[in-house]
């Protein structure tokens, strides 16, 4: 049996992957202010944590037989992780504290979204010794880095 693909996260996950490059290559010929943050963010938010996300969600699934979430709760999914992941370096581009709050709202949004789409496969033993625990190791790690980029943001002396 096939696993079904999370085809919309990892199509958003390669523009970000695919924008991350464009800003690396603008970056060494013209430095930005906050460039590295950016391509760092683009890279790790954007792209590979995306792709983890949606990745682990189906191997859960699968591996305990369960389906994938509904059509609307898949694109909701993708749409708040993807609002945030371009509200975020919006709000710190133009130094908007307001753009990365909402940013951050929304990616929390989406990482409670993944965690109750996984929750019942994560209740069984044999998924939660195998893939599990990697699982809600990414959700709390992504959580926290969230809490932590919306304190840093806060502190930054913006005008």
């Amino acid at each position: 049996m096939l696993r079904p693909a999370r085809s919309d996260l990892t199509a958003a996950a390669l523009v970000s992957l695919a924008a991350a490059i464009t800003i690396t290559a603008a970056q060494l010929s013209e430095p930005l202010e906050h460039g590295i943050w950016l391509i760092a963010y683009l890279a790790l938010v954007g792209f590979l944590a995306q792709l983890l996300l949606g990745r682990g969600e189906v191997a859960l699934l699968f591996a305990t037989d369960l389906p994938l979430p509904p059509c609307e709760i898949r694109v909701a999914q993708a749409l708040l992780w993807n609002l945030g992941v371009i509200a975020v370096p919006l709000g710190v581009l133009v130094e908007t504290r307001l753009a990365v709050v909402l940013g951050s709202v929304s990616l929390l949004t989406a990482l409670a979204s993944f965690w109750k789409t996984v929750r019942p496969a994560i209740k069984t033993s044999r998924c939660w010794k195998r893939q599990g625990v990697s699982y809600v190791a990414l959700l709390v790690f992504m959580a926290a880095s969230v809490v932590a980029g919306v304190a840093l943001a806060w502190d930054t002396p913006w005008v």
